[in-house]
């Protein structure tokens, strides 16, 4: 940021990319990932330039560990780019601004693991339904069918959001 920008323009500036911050720390949360990785994000969505790690740390108040690991996995991500001037040793960091990322690694990496792991789950537990009194046992079965039903749709849903995306 230049220092002709008033001091009240730099204060206003840092409320909208700490509060942009804890947004996106917020969807990252709900989604199962570090609310840092949204923080940092967040951050640089809103952030009028690129901006080293250093800088980083000191809007977040988080510590050069965890702003490593999450400028790291948002670079492998593609969310964000780094970019190093000519001549300049410190990298700084800019957000892509398009959500497509973010919605396949969450796909790749999260559901479609999750879905296949909790499939794999549900077979083996209409495995057990014939220790269970008759009466119980053909209520659970179809109730586990339908459960397996919603994970064959999943299964086959999922990667077609994925090709849609460019995954």
């Amino acid at each position: 940021m230049a220092n002709t920008t008033p001091p009240e323009a730099k204060a206003s500036l840092l409320t909208i990319q700490q509060e942009m911050a804890s947004i996106f720390a917020e969807i990252a949360d709900l989604f199962g990932n570090p609310s840092s990785l949204g923080s940092i994000y967040g951050l640089l969505f809103v952030s009028p330039e690129p901006l080293s790690m250093e800088e980083i740390v000191e809007r977040l108040g988080i510590s050069v560990g965890t702003a490593s690991q999450g400028l790291r996995r948002l670079v492998d991500m593609q969310a964000i780019t780094p970019r190093k001037e000519d001549g300049e040793r410190v990298t700084r960091y800019e957000a892509k601004l398009e959500l497509r990322p973010f919605v396949a690694m969450f796909l790749e990496q999260q559901l479609l693991p999750k879905i296949g792991h909790s499939a794999e789950r549900i077979e083996t537990l209409k495995q057990k339904l014939s220790s269970i009194p008759k009466d119980s046992r053909d209520e659970l079965g179809i109730r586990m069918e339908r459960a397996s039903k919603w994970h064959r749709r999943a299964k086959t849903f999922l990667p077609l959001v994925r090709k849609f995306l460019g995954g």
